[in-house]
């Protein structure tokens, strides 16, 4: 009887898995994890790391774009979009600024 039951719950615990992958994205962004519905069920993007991710990326994840925007979040898209726009027009403008600041001792006043 207790195999029974655990085979039972462990089946419920799976159907319950399967219906989350379908019906949410698991989103991990720079301010934290979010579970956004999708806006249609699927396997697609289930999981989706956007904390690196670029423009060009998000045009491969449409879907999940379109369930981000709907779902007020549009923000994450902006934000993870502008990673390495400027790569290109500052190279290594920060490492040239933080080796100026400990090059130069600080003056005391006496």
């Amino acid at each position: 009887m207790r195999r029974i039951i655990a085979a039972l719950i462990f089946m419920l615990m799976g159907a319950g898995g399967m219906y989350a992958a379908f019906e949410y994205h698991i989103v991990q962004s720079r301010e934290g994890w979010f579970f956004i519905p999708k806006s249609e069920a699927g396997l697609q993007d289930t999981y989706a790391d956007i904390r690196e991710w670029e423009a060009t990326t998000w045009k491969n994840h449409p879907l999940l774009a379109q369930s981000l925007i709907q779902n007020g979040k549009g923000n994450l898209i902006i934000q993870s979009a502008s990673n390495g726009i400027f790569d290109g027009f500052l190279p290594n403008s920060d490492k040239k600024r933080s080796a100026a600041r400990q090059a130069t001792p600080a003056i005391r006043s006496k």
